[in-house]
């Protein structure tokens, strides 16, 4: 038949079939059934939309049951349809932007940190869990005797220890002021025998602390003050000689001198005094004088526990610049996200330093389960002398310009004037004419090291050391009668300590591990789900924008003889 002529005919009517074997049966969903022939062409049928011989011709004739004409699928659930596909289609674009772009559940964990009254983080902030060790090493003199009757030309010493003190920090008189937050600490240490390599009792011979730091006062003075201050220690000293005999917990502790005694109405009229006893350790014991004031990060997470006062001031009044004056660090439990970079430096205010300190990343480390974590550690340049590092220009003294030696550096301000500087332990990276008058030391140990090991994403130190070596400068007059002996200048270490976190809390492990790979996994997931969404999504608005569905509204059999079409319309 010719298909061509009949695309042009249209037919209102169905017309009957001229042969049997070519007969067809259509029925309509919602009407009558109707026998028409096979070469007609359906038009104006009630619901239908593009019938016509194509769809006849290739769905009819090859198929024994098939649509023939289509209709459009009903309005009301089309669009209910678009609005659902659309909305999907919206709140993925948005998850996908938010989980696969940002860092929102980081952000969140971390606006959770923020210091504020009666929170979880303030609770943990206040009273740690995590005890750090302090290892305390101290230096006996074996010799000092013979080097004060001319025996020996170079002193004898003996690194003895660690004697190791758990340490429980609580912050105390706490005061909020909008997103400010001041307080003092509270340490509380508790001796560790089974940790230690010596026991309280053991004796050491060290440098007498309190009469060097008198002497070192009347180094300048005229001869009759000098006279007047020799007769003083003679008659009320009961520790006459440069170095003496102690306990170790007495040393550390607190022990009765009467140069302390003394000095108390002048101490306690500067101000300096805030304890009974001297003790190498002694003002480390219960509440320290000092006031911190911290950003809380209330208002800006990026300045969360950055120190903004420190005792009242917003800035330290010891050295000749802004820079070496600032106090803009944390006190390094905890750094805000924005500063964890590998190419940024890290600083650390310490108290009893006189200034902070600069700590530079070094390496990933990973820890227990796993967890990745960022070491910072002090330069090796640190406490050089302005010639090899001149950016301790500053640290120099004001008045006179003069500089400690390389490896040293000067924190008289923070011992109540007395003559004392810091260094690595041993004099490690120092000038060796530090340890020309010593026997004993050793610089290069590799434990000398401070490092902090920092979680990369919720800025905690989760472990770390610090070691410090505290040594103390001889200043005397001439011939003053107990250290005479003893070479203008001379450095002597007392102690080096030890500070570390070794072991954390299961709690702390537990928000460490869900802080790496909880979150981890949740944003993982999210963004996965968010992208799959959006990408079905897209596609169905695509489909439906393009093709709106149709539906079947007839349905056409072919009938080969006259039984079947009877038995069709029976």
């Amino acid at each position: 038949m010719d298909h061509q002529s009949l695309e042009k005919t249209s037919s209102v009517s169905p017309m009957l079939p001229k042969e049997k074997d070519k007969t067809i049966i259509l029925t309509q969903q919602n009407g009558p059934r109707i026998l028409i022939r096979e070469d007609t062409i359906l038009a104006n049928l009630p619901g239908c939309a593009g019938c016509g011989r194509a769809q006849f011709a290739c769905g009819g004739m090859k198929k024994k049951w098939s649509a023939l004409c289509w209709g459009k699928q009903s309005e009301k659930k089309y669009y209910c349809s678009l609005v659902v596909l659309s909305a999907t289609f919206a709140l993925s674009l948005l998850g996908t932007i938010f989980f696969c772009f940002t860092n929102v559940i980081n952000d969140a964990i971390l606006s959770s940190m923020v210091l504020k009254n009666n929170s979880l983080a303030f609770s943990m902030w206040r009273r740690p869990t995590v005890h750090p060790l302090m290892k305390v090493h101290l230096f006996n003199y074996t010799n000092w005797e013979r080097v004060r009757d001319g025996l020996d030309t170079k002193f004898h010493v003996q690194d003895v220890g660690p004697y190791v003190y758990s340490q429980q920090l609580e912050r105390v008189k706490i005061k909020f002021v909008k997103d400010l937050l001041t307080f003092q600490e509270h340490n509380n240490f508790k001796f560790l025998p089974e940790a230690s390599a010596g026991a309280h009792f053991d004796k050491v011979s060290v440098p007498n602390l309190p009469l060097l730091g008198v002497t070192s006062k009347f180094e300048n003075a005229e001869f009759f003050a000098r006279m007047g201050v020799q007769a003083a220690l003679n008659t009320f000293g009961n520790h006459k000689e440069a170095f003496l005999q102690l306990p170790v917990q007495r040393f550390l502790w607190g022990y009765d001198d009467n140069i302390i005694t003394l000095a108390k109405p002048y101490l306690s009229f500067q101000g300096q005094l805030n304890f009974d006893n001297f003790g190498l350790l002694v003002t480390k014991n219960g509440t320290s004088s000092d006031v911190f004031t911290i950003n809380t990060g209330e208002h800006d997470i990026n300045r969360m526990n950055i120190i903004e006062e420190f005792n009242g001031h917003k800035a330290l009044p010891y050295w000749g610049s802004p820079e070496c004056n600032s106090i803009e660090a944390s006190d390094g439990s905890i750094f805000p996200p924005t500063f964890l970079d590998r190419n940024q430096t890290l600083k650390v205010f310490f108290p009893n330093l006189c200034r902070s300190i600069p700590f530079n990343y070094v390496k990933d480390v990973e820890m227990g389960d796993g967890v990745n974590l960022l070491r910072y550690a002090m330069p090796r340049n640190v406490f050089d002398d302005p010639d090899h590092n001149p950016a301790n220009q500053c640290y120099c003294q004001v008045d006179t310009g003069s500089c400690p030696p390389r490896g040293v550096i000067d924190v008289t301000q923070c011992a109540m004037g007395a003559p004392a500087l810091a260094s690595f332990p041993h004099f490690h990276l120092g000038d060796p004419a530090l340890r020309e008058r010593f026997v004993g030391l050793n610089p290069d140990s590799e434990q000398h090291q401070s490092y902090l090991d920092i979680h990369p994403t919720l800025g905690i130190a989760l472990s770390g050391k610090s070691n410090l070596q505290l040594n103390i400068q001889v200043k005397k007059p001439e011939s003053f009668g107990p250290v005479h002996y003893l070479p203008q200048g001379l450095i002597l270490p007392i102690a080096w300590i030890e500070m570390s976190v070794e072991e954390l809390p299961e709690s702390l492990q537990s928000l460490v591990y869900h802080g790496t790979y909880s979150t981890a996994a949740a944003q993982l997931g999210l963004s996965a789900f968010c992208t799959i969404s959006l990408t079905v999504s897209a596609i169905c608005l695509f489909v439906m924008l393009v093709r709106r569905r149709r539906k079947p509204c007839a349905i056409v059999k072919i009938v080969s003889t006259d039984t079947e079409l009877k038995t069709q319309f029976a």
